[in-house]
């Protein structure tokens, strides 16, 4: 009977032991199955730079990678040619001229910008939109479209003293119609002075509107 008790423990004890060196097994298993998935998974960067690795193979992964899904879809028309253009002058010849003119008689007193973004000078009212909300975006991505013709600023503190519109007989059309009552609500509603000038070509000067 003793004998029997004592060939049933060593069984026990066998057991046991097979059952755990199993599971330290598997849990290996599991563990180098699972970093090969993290090695393999696509979108990770690999090609981290190591010294002594060859410059043009690094250059050739990089470029890999910038064929990925954060690629831009202008990105891929540039890889094209001519996608862009540049132009040869800033401003039209209307507006050069008109620029000479302001120069002339502003240029001592201020310092005059062409071009430059109403959102640079207009924008939403965080303190009553919060920024990523659809009203603050509604109404910056109006404005994010057009320029002002010129800016008058101060010489010293570069503060603003007004904005200037060209209006040729472009303004006439019913686009460009909205865009001017959209400007001059803006800038009505944010405190900013809008000044509207033309061009008398029959005078050859220019006029306050």
């Amino acid at each position: 009977m003793e004998q029997a008790l004592n060939d049933v423990t060593q069984m026990v004890w066998k057991f046991a032991f097979i059952a755990i060196a199993a599971i330290a097994a598997i849990t290996m298993l599991l563990l180098l199955v699972k970093r090969a998935t993290r090695k393999g998974r696509p979108g990770k960067r690999q090609d981290r730079y190591q010294p002594g690795k060859d410059q043009g193979e690094l250059k050739e992964s990089l470029n890999l990678h910038e064929k990925g899904p954060n690629r831009n879809y202008s990105e891929e028309l540039m890889e094209r040619e001519d996608a862009y253009i540049a132009r040869s002058h800033l401003m039209t010849p209307t507006e050069r001229d008109v620029y000479k003119v302001l120069e002339k008689a502003y240029g001592g007193r201020y310092r005059i910008f062409c071009q430059v973004r109403v959102v640079d000078l207009i924008q939403p009212n965080s303190a009553k939109y919060h920024p990523k909300s659809r009203e603050y975006m509604s109404l910056f991505r109006q404005l994010s479209q057009w320029h002002f013709d010129y800016v008058l600023c101060n010489h010293e503190d570069f503060k603003v003293y007004c904005t200037l519109e060209l209006d040729d007989p472009s303004h006439e059309r019913p686009d460009r119609l909205k865009r001017d009552r959209i400007i001059n609500k803006a800038c009505e509603v944010a405190g900013v002075r809008l000044e509207r000038m033309r061009v008398n070509y029959k005078e050859r000067k220019i006029e306050i509107i």
